[in-house]
């Protein structure tokens, strides 16, 4: 049940996060690294990386940052992989 939940809410965050445009949104919150020290932080510009993954732009992704654009699709295999992996484990016992 447990991971349902968090499917569905992971699946409610990508949607979110397709239809509003964080980079002209106030509903998400700013860098706090950027907004105090000027300098971006490694994870700024994920969200909008992410943002322009789910819209299959793949160069503005990597320009936004291209540390994310790598993981982001190997991170996402990884996680399916292992939702698959307990999923049969559950239907064994």
């Amino acid at each position: 049940m447990k991971r349902a939940a968090a499917a569905m809410a992971a699946a409610g965050a990508a949607v979110f996060l397709y239809l509003v445009d964080p980079a002209g949104s106030p509903l998400y919150p700013p860098c706090l690294i950027r907004l105090y020290t000027g300098h971006s932080c490694p994870g700024c510009g994920a969200t909008r990386a992410l943002h322009a993954l789910l819209h299959l732009r793949v160069l503005d992704a990597w320009r936004l940052n291209p540390l994310w654009t790598a993981a982001a699709p190997v991170l996402l295999l990884w996680l399916a992989w292992r939702w698959l992996n307990a999923a049969v484990k559950g239907t064994r016992s």
